[in-house]
């Protein structure tokens, strides 16, 4: 496992920002978001968890120890936590970052949209079977396959507690077609055995940008106490093509998709609020999920 490449010092040349993620796949770029933004998201995040009993009563907030048996993503317990983080104007407002834009739009060569659908993730310890397996993101995403993911950590994460992992190179190769898989997503591709697996421990306010067709994974949380909080964030540039799907919220309580008009109550007159609907214009087709098709056609 090789620590991450830094690319901070690309910052102020656009074209070797651009070349370095050509080449590798992704971007590590450190202390991008500010900490008091990224540390005041993880607290309003960990006092949910505290609220549903998942904080062990003796720790402080913000350190997120847990005593309680892993919840999976998805379980009816997970969802109503999850409800609640969704509604939390400051988690969508994390990704409109000046610092963060500015990177986007040095890559893509023109004005660049945040694409509304974020997601939130609440991992616990002692739960390695059912993580992240090894997957490209274009297959949930859709659309353009230069669409940017973007990673981050809710707070310090090291090499015990893992994080997300990139396969540097496999961007190359093109679209895996998948296969079923426990864990969030439900898929895995095959990893190409000659690349190399890329991970470094993260400091609060440090982003992973990757390629949508970059494989990567959840490094295992060797921790048996401590939560791992992160957000994923899609970019791409307004001539690029989006799905659908990416303008709903993500996630589900009781059955039911989770709906902007509910989560918004109380931050309507947020920038935030509804401001895709506010977009010029922008090329939005439906979605299609690849196994569905592949269904269809067996």
């Amino acid at each position: 496992m090789a620590e991450f490449y830094e690319s901070n010092r690309l910052l102020d040349d656009p074209p070797g920002l651009r070349k370095r993620l050509r080449d590798d796949g992704y971007l590590f770029l450190r202390d991008m978001l500010p900490a008091q933004d990224v540390l005041g998201l993880r607290r309003q995040i960990l006092e949910i968890c505290r609220d549903a009993g998942w904080l062990r009563s003796d720790s402080a907030v913000l350190d997120g120890v847990t005593d309680h048996a892993p919840i999976l993503e998805g379980e009816d317990a997970y969802n109503e936590v999850y409800a609640k983080v969704q509604a939390l104007e400051s988690f969508h407002r994390l990704k409109f970052d000046v610092a963060v834009m500015n990177v986007m739009e040095d890559l893509f060569q023109e004005p660049v949209v945040s694409l509304p659908q974020s997601i939130a993730r609440i991992a616990f310890p002692n739960d390695n079977a059912r993580g992240t397996q090894p997957h490209q993101d274009w297959i949930f995403v859709g659309g353009s396959t230069e669409t940017i993911s973007c990673w981050v950590p809710l707070g310090d994460i090291s090499l015990e507690v893992g994080g997300l992992k990139v396969l540097a190179g496999s961007h190359k190769a093109g679209f895996l077609e998948p296969r079923p898989a426990p864990g969030p997503g439900n898929r895995i591709v095959d990893v190409d055995p000659t690349l190399e697996w890329h991970q470094s421990a993260y400091r609060t306010g440090d982003i992973l940008l990757f390629k949508s067709l970059t494989v990567h994974a959840a490094a295992t949380n060797l921790t048996s106490d401590k939560l791992r909080l992160s957000a994923d964030f899609r970019y791409t540039g307004t001539s690029h093509v989006i799905t659908d799907e990416w303008l709903l919220p993500h996630g589900n309580i009781g059955g039911e998709r989770l709906a902007w008009d509910t989560l918004e109550k109380g931050w309507e007159e947020s920038p935030v609020s509804h401001y895709w609907s506010r977009w010029p214009s922008m090329k939005v087709k439906p979605h299609a999920w690849f196994w569905e098709k592949a269904d269809s056609t067996s």
